[in-house]
């Protein structure tokens, strides 16, 4: 028997070099990230526990920690930059990022956006109020007719207007830091943020309280949180998704929550 069968060796040569480049490019996203070999991520390092800093310095948090996880899977380097909410979505439309990841609520509108990929859930949550200690505001209801602050460009600014139209003021933030001295020194009534969010500063204030049940809007709170991708970048979706459902499927996901989230 001829075991060397000349007659099939050229065309699996050639077979093999033709493999060859297709799979050299590496994945059709990598060319359109901001930094060739690194995924840029947006997020404000200001919305404990999602997205915060470390008592070394350093970005950490549920959302911050579990973008690392996917950049590994996808053997990527990562780049946070810290920028305000409202810098965020502009930031990934003029290329700046590849992704947000900031305690972002997965909303009909930001799903419907002609600019943004929302990611598959990562976790559940919902709006509502952070009040001081000993006020007369016991239900989410008892906005109404009181200033209440709100981070420039979440969701809590659509839905207090929706829900009170104009027996409420609204006062706008660049961040919950913000927001919590002017509550604190009587500027503002309350805070409308994300319970998970709230839950946290609460642990860390006594002189903080939470309402709870939040606001019940359909489509609206309660939501899932995503992570957010350009639309001109389908391929980094489909690229994220994958990986968050590897990191779902392995417990990752759910270890990552109940190390960061918890009881709250």
């Amino acid at each position: 028997m001829n075991l060397r069968m000349p007659g099939f060796a050229v065309p699996f040569m050639l077979c093999a070099f033709a493999v060859a480049p297709a799979h050299a490019a590496g994945p059709s996203y990598a060319e359109k990230l901001a930094t060739s070999g690194t995924i840029t991520i947006a997020t404000t390092g200001n919305a404990p526990p999602m997205t915060t800093v470390g008592t070394d310095g350093k970005l950490t948090g549920f959302d911050v920690e579990l973008c690392r996880r996917i950049a590994e899977g996808l053997e990527l380097k990562t780049e946070f930059v810290r920028v305000d909410f409202s810098a965020t979505i502009p930031g990934l439309k003029a290329g700046r990022f590849d992704m947000i990841c900031s305690a972002t609520a997965r909303t009909p509108q930001r799903l419907a956006s002609p600019d943004l990929y929302m990611t598959e859930p990562t976790i559940e949550n919902f709006s509502t109020l952070l009040v001081k200690a000993g006020t007369t505001i016991t239900t989410v209801a008892g906005a109404k007719g009181k200033t209440v602050g709100a981070v420039r460009g979440g969701q809590e600014n659509k839905l207090l207007a929706d829900i009170f139209g104009s027996d409420i003021t609204i006062t706008t933030y660049p961040g919950i830091a913000e927001e919590i001295l002017d509550l604190k020194n009587g500027r503002i009534d309350a805070i409308a943020i994300n319970y998970v969010t709230a839950s946290q500063h609460v642990k860390e204030d006594a002189a903080l309280k939470v309402l709870k049940p939040g606001f019940t809007v359909d489509g609206v709170s309660p939501y899932t949180h995503a992570l957010i991708v350009s639309r001109s970048q389908p391929e980094l979706l489909e690229a994220v998704n994958t990986e968050l459902k590897r990191l779902k499927d392995s417990g990752e996901l759910a270890a990552l929550e109940k190390e960061w989230i918890g009881g709250n």
